[in-house]
């Protein structure tokens, strides 16, 4: 009991000095304002500062962005991060204290949760075949204490945008970082499925918990996969399920938005189900596909939740267009699509594929 007492006091402490560390080091640089909205789909987009509406080509309006991506961004991360452990792990950056902390955290708690986890997927298979909610919510709480755990607790905004909790949509947000995944599982407020790779849900507890929770498998690089994964998301959905899908199809190695695939507008419109375009800001520094732990405590993250964009009886060129506009006017400039990558609807490179990612 004395040990277990003291190893308690020893982190305790430990975190609580290395809080104030990350305050003090964690200095801004110059402001960077957003770039204009861009112009994607051969359809015009309005220039400068981000306008509340944009125009169309067709005449129409796209659904007005109330989070202008005009905030001050630090760009480098804070000085404490080079005295925390810093290390090459096969050619890729780790942090070996926040490494170990969030292993603990990530593996602890999805073990402490485990016996939930049993009751509410026998209770689910018993009376809730279909949504498995009791599932999604222990889910919830693990990504959540996970990230607590390492002192990462990100803002969200346009809570109002959120559906209905018993309405069923497609979230299609950013993708630069692994935390990508604990993100929003853990501070988006509403219970939701993935379609994620198959090797990630493999993964010993994490993965077993996804498994039981009916998160979608797909296997990339087969297209009988993509194509079963296809209607498993459409009668997900039908269900009254909410799908969360990467449309970049992978984590951005720079932390820019890359281009779309078609596959999730697809889904969303077979399904007959409304788009909810998010914008996850700022994360990736703090652990971008460059590295394999967090390289620190992530601080002035930010989930914008934009309003949903309508699927039924509207082309998935301007859907996809509508969406993709939504989610870069909502970066941060420095995470904003670079001109000569942007999406072009119908390209032979981006016209395929279920947009999963590595979720």
């Amino acid at each position: 009991m004395r040990v277990a007492s003291f190893r308690s006091s020893w982190v305790f402490t430990a975190l609580v000095l290395l809080l104030p560390l990350a305050f003090a080091f964690n200095l801004p640089s110059p402001a960077l304002t957003a770039r204009g909205s861009v112009s994607i789909g051969g359809l015009a987009r309005s220039s400068g500062r981000l306008a509340a509406k944009a125009t169309r080509a067709d005449g129409g309006l796209i659904r007005g962005i109330k989070m202008m991506a005009t905030e001050t961004v630090p760009l480098a991360l804070p000085r404490y991060t080079n005295f925390i452990g810093r290390v090459k792990v096969a050619g890729k950056d780790a942090s070996l204290i926040m490494g170990l902390l969030f292993a603990v955290a990530c593996f602890g708690w999805a073990a402490m949760l485990y016996p939930a986890i049993g009751l509410c997927y026998g209770f689910g298979k018993a009376f809730d075949q279909k949504r498995r909610r009791a599932v999604d919510w222990i889910v919830h709480w693990w990504a959540k204490l996970t990230c607590l755990t390492i002192l990462y607790k990100p803002t969200v905004i346009g809570r109002e945008n959120l559906p209905a909790k018993d309405e069923a949509v497609m979230y299609i947000p950013n993708h630069c970082s692994y935390l990508d995944i604990f993100t929003l599982s853990g501070f988006l407020p509403r219970a939701f499925k993935y379609v994620s790779k198959i090797e990630i849900l493999r993964i010993p507890l994490i993965g077993w918990a996804m498994q039981a929770a009916g998160h979608i498998a797909i296997r990339r690089m087969d297209k009988r996969s993509q194509l079963q994964t296809f209607k498993d998301t459409v009668e997900c959905l039908k269900d009254g399920n909410s799908i969360v899908t990467f449309a970049e199809g992978t984590r951005s190695a720079s932390g820019r938005l890359m281009p779309f695939k078609k596959g999730p507008i697809k889904m969303a419109i077979k399904a007959k189900k409304k788009i909810v375009p998010i914008s996850i800001c700022d994360l990736h520094r703090w652990m971008p596909d460059s590295s394999v732990t967090p390289l620190g405590i992530p601080m002035g993250v930010t989930i914008k939740v934009h309003p949903a964009v309508e699927t039924v009886g509207r082309d998935e060129n301007l859907i996809l267009d509508d969406v993709f506009n939504a989610i870069n006017n909502g970066l941060p400039e420095f995470q904003q699509a670079d001109d000569s990558t942007l999406f072009s609807p119908g390209a032979p490179t981006s016209s395929g594929g279920s947009g999963s990612g590595d979720a």
